[in-house]
């Protein structure tokens, strides 16, 4: 399971890497900035998505960290975000950096208070 989630994990990269080159920033977020600038369908879209992947690895046993699960379980994709684009709107700073690197920041301040 956890080499098929790998896999996939890298697909994803390497297409959205090859679709970035072609299309420009139309489906990727790398930073807090790109995602903040996107529209509303497409933010609530990627939090889901960064939200799936987040808890499957969890499931999956390839990362340590219950405290996902327990914070996103029974939030529909529209309370996360929500919750994100507050804390990045809070955190300006901070807009240069990873997108995914971000939510688990945010969601971890979120959760863990």
């Amino acid at each position: 399971m956890r080499r098929l989630l790998a896999c996939i994990m890298v697909s994803v990269v390497c297409i959205s890497t090859s679709l970035s080159a072609t299309a420009g920033e139309i489906w990727t977020f790398y930073t807090g900035e790109t995602y903040l600038n996107a529209p509303e369908p497409a933010r609530t879209l990627y939090v889901a998505g960064v939200s799936d992947t987040l808890n499957a690895l969890t499931d999956s046993g390839d990362i340590n960290a219950a405290w996902i699960v327990a914070c996103t379980k029974g939030k529909h994709s529209t309370e996360l975000t929500a919750m994100f684009d507050r804390w990045l709107s809070a955190n300006p700073a901070l807009l240069g950096k990873s997108a995914p690197l971000l939510f688990l920041v945010a969601l971890r301040a979120n959760c863990l208070k």
